[in-house]
């Protein structure tokens, strides 16, 4: 059992104090989940930037909803503990690796050879003339023609032309 503060310990007597001020609200605190890494993980992975910035660009819905989510506190119930002497529910290692029924599917009739089928109009592509890509290295200051100075970071989704995208693939620092 722990002892007090010794006699003229003022830190001691001021820690032992403030700690029975504090307890009910450091046991209320220590149920909460703090997620701020998290959030900062999702603008990495969700977020588009600007190389020539480094600022984000734009942001997905899915990233947005899920950064809504983090920002809000969970509350941890309390754990239960369990009894080590009595089994929970039985675990099968070999549940995945049972042989699955397979359906068969009806094969689409072959069309003769010989005969001309309309697939309609010739569709127009429209090439893009912007790529997301991400790199797999740090690239800090890269100028690529005149005046165009560009920082990458290694993991960072990044909005870039498509001539860019095309001369950093040549170079093998775009991540696949």
């Amino acid at each position: 059992m722990p002892r007090g503060p010794q006699r003229g310990d003022f830190t001691g007597a001021q820690r032992q104090r403030l700690a029975e001020e504090k307890a009910q609200e450091l046991a209320d605190r220590q149920q909460e989940i703090g997620l701020v890494n998290q959030v900062d993980i999702v603008t990495e992975e969700e977020g588009i930037f600007d190389p020539a910035t480094g600022a984000m660009v734009e942001m997905s819905a899915e990233g947005t909803a899920r950064i809504e989510d983090l920002s809000q506190p969970m509350v941890v119930d309390e754990d239960p503990i369990l009894d080590p002497s009595t089994s929970a529910q039985a675990y099968d290692p070999m549940k995945d690796l049972r042989p699955t029924e397979t359906q068969q599917q009806a094969r689409p009739t072959p069309t003769n050879s010989m005969e001309v089928v309309d697939l309609g109009e010739e569709p127009m592509t429209v090439e893009e003339e912007w790529k997301v890509i991400r790199v797999n290295t740090d690239i800090e200051q890269m100028t690529y023609g005149v005046g165009n100075e560009y920082t990458f970071l290694r993991g960072r989704r990044y909005r870039v032309p498509k001539h860019l995208y095309q001369w950093l693939e040549s170079r093998g620092v775009v991540y696949h």
